[in-house]
């Protein structure tokens, strides 16, 4: 299963600085990004035993649309939730917005769209409001700046591909770095406790090996999170390597649920089983995967 960023092509580690170009929230604990070839499930597998392995030892030493979600209309305020892009180009990853992303919203009524878009820049929480008249049809918002818009060429037009699923409106569109980007919008005043319990933020909290465990603490080379959608997760990793060193490893896959079972399907020709557990109302969660060293297993609990 899993895996946070420096990056591992191959085997070789590149570290480098991270720019935070969309205004979205890396873990903070995460200082380097290692990346990794996410089409290599067997050595994702390594390389997420070995990490964990190593660290316990270091350690102990309106409109109506059926996609997916009924009748929930599209009119409304839809708020940014979780995202799926490269903000650095390390590879894309699920993250979270940041407090002044999270507060980006889309205002949908019968022809018009309005973008209310803050992010980051420097200290500043930027506000840059984007207005559209738009049509949708057959899953495509066909979007024409509007008149009135306080940002962007008045007539520019843009589509944007979008699906509610499970009362979450998807938007599939290119961002400003032409990147493919997936938000993950709520719809204000919805209930979404129906959703699976994966799906959210979660934060380790310990990690055993065998019958060795470690407990995150601040300030040590041991910890890690998750942030899943309903169809993909990104873990992000941090533990130190055979030397001692502090790494960092970032891994992203899609997921299905079938039978009651969770299962990888990052690569469709080898479809693997997660072995997640949920406990205590689905607030923590553990995952197990067999190494040389023993049984590892990490243990998290919902944040959000």
């Amino acid at each position: 299963m899993i895996g946070v960023r420096c990056q591992v092509s191959g085997v070789r580690f590149q570290v480098s600085g991270v720019r935070n170009l969309t205004g979205l929230t890396r873990p903070t604990s995460l200082t380097c990004l290692i990346k990794t070839n996410n089409n290599n499930n067997y050595m994702k597998k390594l390389i997420f035993s070995a990490l964990v392995a190593t660290a316990l030892f270091v350690s102990s030493c309106g409109k109506d649309d059926d996609n997916g979600g009924g009748s929930t209309s599209l009119n409304g305020d839809w708020y940014l939730y979780n995202i799926y892009n490269d903000p650095n180009g390390y590879g894309s990853r699920w993250t979270n917005p940041n407090s002044c992303a999270e507060k980006t919203y889309w205002s949908i009524s019968d022809k018009k769209i309005k973008h209310e878009w803050y992010y980051s820049k420097g200290s500043e929480c930027k506000h840059t409001p984007k207005y559209y008249d738009y049509t949708a049809t057959n899953g495509v918002f066909d979007m024409t700046v509007a008149d009135d818009s306080p940002n962007e060429r008045k007539g520019g037009k843009t589509s944007i591909k979008y699906e509610i699923k499970d009362k979450e409106l998807i938007l599939r569109f290119k961002n400003i770095r032409q990147q493919d980007e997936i938000q993950v919008l709520r719809k204000k005043g919805v209930d979404y406790s129906s959703l699976d319990p994966f799906v959210g933020y979660w934060q380790m909290t310990k990690a055993t090996v065998g019958q060795t465990e470690a407990i995150v603490q601040e300030g040590k080379c041991l910890n890690g999170e998750v942030v899943a959608s309903s169809f993909g997760f990104t873990l992000y990793l941090k533990a130190p390597d055979k030397s001692g060193q502090c790494q960092n490893n970032i891994t992203t896959y899609k997921w299905v649920k079938e039978g009651g079972k969770y299962y990888d399907i990052t690569d469709p020709q080898n479809k693997e089983e997660l072995a997640l557990v949920f406990s205590e109302n689905n607030t923590k969660l553990s995952y197990s995967t067999p190494s040389d060293n023993g049984l590892v297993t990490i243990y998290l609990t919902k944040a959000r």
